[in-house]
């Protein structure tokens, strides 16, 4: 991918992620097709789409890239982490690393145990929520390269969380 694309290139590719995440809804392709388009909006190193189990309280990864050690803290640990309470707001965007409060990314093991060491400079962590309120799941999006600022693919994956939030939704029963 360029190093700069256009917001035009960015809001195509968010279309095309939409598209992907209507198809892994239906069942018709995998959740791993939305990563895939994904990476067309914002260039990453590792993503994740993650849907909560309100019954065992974790998340199981439903398509990915980060190393077995980050796939297990957002699973098993992530919900627990000081951080996860900020980004935990049905109002909120999605919790971009580089609006993190300081104090917060020294008090999260996941930033100081997890993404640290892997060299995460940026990202985002985008909670989703059915249209009742209900929290099904996550999107996590990590980068070595900071986010050059205006950045059209902030507002595009913002666009796109009700899409991904059905993407990662348990279906209903017949």
């Amino acid at each position: 991918m360029a190093a700069e694309r256009s917001t035009a290139d960015i809001l195509d590719a968010a279309v095309h992620v939409r598209e992907a995440a209507r198809s892994a809804a239906s069942g018709a392709t995998g959740v791993d097709t939305v990563l895939a388009a994904l990476t067309e909006v914002i260039e990453y190193d590792h993503a994740s789409l993650a849907r909560w189990d309100p019954l065992r309280r974790c998340h199981t990864t439903l398509a990915g890239t980060y190393p077995d050690d980050a796939t297990a803290y957002i699973e098993t640990r992530l919900h627990h982490d000081p951080v996860f309470s900020v980004l935990r707001s049905p109002a909120r965007g999605g919790l971009w690393l580089r609006d993190v409060p300081r104090h917060l990314l020294a008090a999260s093991p996941g930033f100081q145990e997890v993404l640290s060491p892997l060299g995460i400079e940026d990202g985002v962590a985008q909670c989703l929520f059915a249209a009742d309120g209900r929290y099904v799941g996550m999107l996590n999006v990590s980068t070595r390269r900071p986010r050059r600022t205006p950045d059209p693919a902030r507002a595009a994956v913002t666009l796109l969380t009700e899409t991904l939030t059905a993407a990662v939704a348990l279906r209903p029963g017949p």
